[in-house]
């Protein structure tokens, strides 16, 4: 966890006063559908207009999944992996109404399973995205910025048997990843880099 300098903290505080001493005419409510892009209807997302653009705030969750392949193979079995995902954050719009940057934050819980030895380990994710458009409103330009604990994985009634945590910069466009700091596992063994990176999990379930 990052610290934030007291003159950061102080900087934020005023920025909140300031935002809170506004006049309530200051802020229009905002159809989301006149947007561009519109966020997804599943975002229920409350949109508002101020003097810079409009800001919409959102929150939703995914569908669970439940035992789905995970593609990581111990030997000859594959794990199964189930997760639920949550979602909060914001989407901001310029004066035209495009979209300028994303903003949000996930959080996962999940297990692995082997299906041969019926084994579990336990996991959890959180992590922070911002999307920077190069483009207003056009989705795939810009770049990605992804922080925080992708993975933290163990067996119940037992220590932590890997971590995933880090950052990464993506371009928008092609997925690329322009930089990465940090240890991923994940991303080493489904590279092709190291096929051996998520052994330690292998190990615990066998």
């Amino acid at each position: 966890m990052r610290l934030i300098r007291p003159v950061r903290i102080a900087t934020l505080a005023l920025t909140v006063l300031a935002m809170s001493a506004a006049p309530a005419a200051a802020r229009t409510p905002v159809d989301p559908n006149t947007l561009n892009p519109a966020p997804p209807d599943y975002f229920n997302a409350v949109c508002e207009s101020n003097d810079h653009g409009t800001i919409c705030t959102l929150s939703f969750s995914d569908p669970d999944i439940i035992g789905e392949p995970s593609g990581i193979l111990c030997g000859k079995v594959e794990l199964l992996v189930s997760q639920t995902r949550a979602v909060v954050g914001k989407r901001f719009y310029d004066e035209d109404g495009n979209l300028t940057q994303r903003h949000f934050r996930e959080s996962f819980t999940g297990s692995f399973i082997n299906p041969l030895t019926q084994m579990v380990a336990t996991w959890v994710q959180h992590d922070t995205v911002i999307h920077n458009l190069a483009v207003p409103g056009d989705l795939a330009t810009g770049t990605v910025h992804i922080s925080g604990l992708f993975t933290r994985a163990w067996v119940p009634g037992t220590g932590t048997i890997f971590t995933d945590v880090g950052t990464f910069l993506n371009d928008a466009s092609t997925e690329e990843v322009l930089r990465s700091g940090g240890k991923h596992p994940f991303d080493a063994y489904f590279s092709g880099n190291d096929p051996d990176a998520l052994a330690p999990l292998c190990a615990a379930l066998d």
